[in-house]
Formats: C-alpha cells, sequence, structure tokens
C-alpha cells in the first residue's frame, strides 16, 4: 500500500488534531509521488525524443555521406582511369571494368606486348596541340586498333584544374564510358574536332550534351551526368595520379599533353609529323619483337595470316590501309581519309566529319 493511500484504520485511536497531521503528511507524501512521476515520464519523454533525433540526424548524415562518397566512384569500364579499345579486324570495342572506388588506385591493364602494339594516350581537350597531335595521327592510331594491330586506352585529364573545360570535357568522357562504353572513340573525335572553335571558357555542359547527341549517343543518363558533373571528383583524382605517376611508362609523371606511349616508350617527336609517328611505331614494334622475321614480302604480315603488326610504318596492304608509309587510315570504313580522326558510335574507327 502505498504511503499516500487512504486506510481508516490508520486514525484509529488519534485525536482529532493527530489525525489531521497525519491527513495532511499523506497528502504531502503522495503530492511528492506525483510530482517524481510527472519529472520520471518527462525524462522518459525527452530521452525517447533525442533518441528519435539522433536516429533521424544518423540517417540523413549517412545519406549524405553516400551521396558525397559516390561522386568519388569512378566510371564503370576505367579502372585504370583510361578505357581500353582493342580490335579484330571489323569492329573496335571497349573493355568492360568494375569502377575504381573511394581511396582505391587504379589498376593498370597488362602491358603484354607479345600480342599487339599497347597505345596509351593521356589528352586535355582543351589543348590545342592535342588536336594538332590527333588531327594528324588520330585516324591512323584508331586504324592500327580496328586492324587488331594495336590497343589504344585513352586517359582523358584536366591540367587546368576541376573549373576548367578540360574537367567538363573528361566528365563528359567518363560519363559516355560509364554507360554507352563502345562510343567513347565517337564522342572523343568530336571533342578533338571541337577544339579548333572552342569558345572562351569552352563548351557549356549543354553544349557537350548537344555534342555527344550529334556523335550518336542519345541516353538520359549520359545527359543527366554531364550536366550534374558526376565524375567531376573523378576527373581531378584521375588527372592528379597522373601528374604523379604513369604506369607502364618511360615516364615517370604527366607534365604535358598528349602522351602517347607505345609499349612503355613514350612518343618524343613532332605533334604534326605523320611520318615520324609511324618510324617511332616501327621502330617500337621492332625492338620489341627483337628483329622477328616478318614475312618475305616485308609487309609485316605472318603467313598465317593472323596479322602481326607492320614494321615498315605502314598499314595493311590488303585494304586496311595505305602502302606509302605514311600510316594515314583507311578508306573503307574503317577510318576517315583527313586524317581528322572523326569518328561513330559502334566502335569503329570514324568514315568521315
Amino acid at each position: 500500500m502505498s504511503p499516500a493511500t487512504s486506510d481508516k484504520s490508520i486514525y484509529d485511536g488519534l485525536s482529532k488534531k493527530d489525525r489531521q497531521a497525519l491527513n495532511r503528511e499523506l497528502n504531502r507524501i503522495k503530492r511528492e509521488e506525483d510530482r517524481k512521476r510527472r519529472k520520471r515520464n518527462r525524462v522518459i519523454l525527452v530521452s525517447s525524443l533525442v533518441v528519435a533525433a539522433v536516429a533521424v540526424v544518423a540517417i540523413v548524415g549517412l545519406v549524405v555521406f553516400n551521396s558525397i562518397r559516390a561522386t568519388f566512384v569512378g566510371p564503370l569500364n576505367m579502372l585504370s582511369d583510361g578505357i581500353l579499345f582493342t580490335g579484330d579486324g571489323t569492329n573496335v570495342t571497349a573493355t568492360k571494368t568494375a569502377a575504381i572506388q573511394p581511396d582505391a588506385q587504379p589498376v593498370a591493364n597488362d602491358l603484354d606486348t607479345s600480342t599487339v602494339l599497347r597505345m596509351t594516350e593521356y589528352v586535355d581537350y582543351s589543348s590545342p596541340d592535342v588536336a594538332t597531335f590527333e588531327t594528324t595521327n588520330g585516324a591512323s592510331l584508331q586504324s592500327y586498333v580496328s586492324a587488331g594491330y594495336a590497343s589504344l586506352e585513352l586517359h582523358p585529364v584536366a591540367l587546368e584544374g576541376a573549373d576548367s573545360y578540360a574537367a567538363r570535357a573528361a566528365n563528359t568522357v567518363a560519363c559516355v564510358a560509364n554507360t554507352v562504353p563502345d562510343a567513347v572513340l565517337a564522342v572523343h573525335n568530336s571533342l578533338v574536332t571541337a577544339q579548333k572553335t572552342l569558345p572562351d571558357g569552352g563548351l557549356s555542359n549543354d553544349d557537350l550534351v548537344g555534342l555527344v547527341e550529334t556523335a550518336g549517343v542519345k541516353n538520359d543518363a549520359v545527359s543527366s551526368c554531364i550536366r550534374g558533373n558526376d565524375f567531376s571528383d573523378w576527373v581531378t583524382d584521375a588527372t592528379d595520379r597522373a601528374k604523379a605517376s604513369i604506369p607502364n611508362s618511360d615516364v615517370t609523371a604527366l607534365a604535358t599533353v598528349p602522351l602517347l606511349v607505345v609499349d612503355g616508350t613514350a612518343y618524343t617527336g613532332a605533334l604534326d609529323d605523320a611520318d615520324a609517328l609511324s618510324t617511332f611505331i616501327t621502330d617500337v614494334f621492332t625492338a620489341a619483337s627483337g628483329g622477328a622475321d616478318t614475312g618475305d614480302d616485308g609487309s609485316g604480315a605472318t603467313d598465317d595470316g593472323t596479322g602481326t603488326a607492320p614494321t615498315d610504318g605502314t598499314v595493311p596492304t590488303d585494304g586496311t590501309g595505305t602502302t606509302d608509309g605514311t600510316g594515314t587510315a583507311p578508306t573503307d570504313g574503317t577510318g576517315t581519309t583527313d586524317g581528322t580522326g572523326a569518328g561513330s558510335t559502334d566502335g569503329t574507327a570514324p568514315t568521315g566529319q
């Protein structure tokens, strides 16, 4: 029985004065219990509200953290910080990979030079030098890939920083690689062509969406990615990594663009000299093959028709290229004849502007 509970038996034998005093004490005790109960209930209520608030903050924080973390995840199919293309004599396709995770290091592609020439190119789409090099040599390089003689790994970078046009252009390539990887070469070629007439500040994100759509990539996810700069953080990180180290190369770090590395050796010749690049590629291939027999006809093809890369600087003489040693792209639909390197969206070397 509570001390404040009334029981007439407790009043037996007490005078009226004592009964009044006892009654006052019992009422006091009851009031004190009520006060403690109300205080206890308030504590429970406040504690419950605090726990609920903490839970809400934790959930919101987790959502925000995941949202921020997602911006540091790289695009699919660019685990090496670049996208790798190979050809089978007819089609050019992108190698599919996972995305690089936050704080992870890129995984360099296998540099097995015993099969095909391994070409790796670092490009900044705001650079006139990149446009000069690509206009002169881009179609030839892509024709080697489509013929199956070489692979090409593209690394878009932004040497002018995160707020530059180059960063938006590199983000554009990443967005396409993430969703429609086989179309990256066509978009790359269009970005190279656009460099010649860039306005001050470069193309806007809306302009870049239009460029990508004109190149044949009409995809809502790609457009949203470009407008939202979804891979801007990855572009910054990838550029910083390239400035710190170039894997599988005799160049220690990226200092200027374009940088073309063939079987681990960087090209240092003139950017607008197709003959110089062809000679360089021939010399690299000859050194890599140890001067192996390339066939009696000097074309660089093996007796079994597997299409070992030529050693005279030309692309093949079977309709997939020229025989004048310039490495000019073929005219059968696997490349352009004007050296601009404008491309299609099916992964093959382009057919013209």
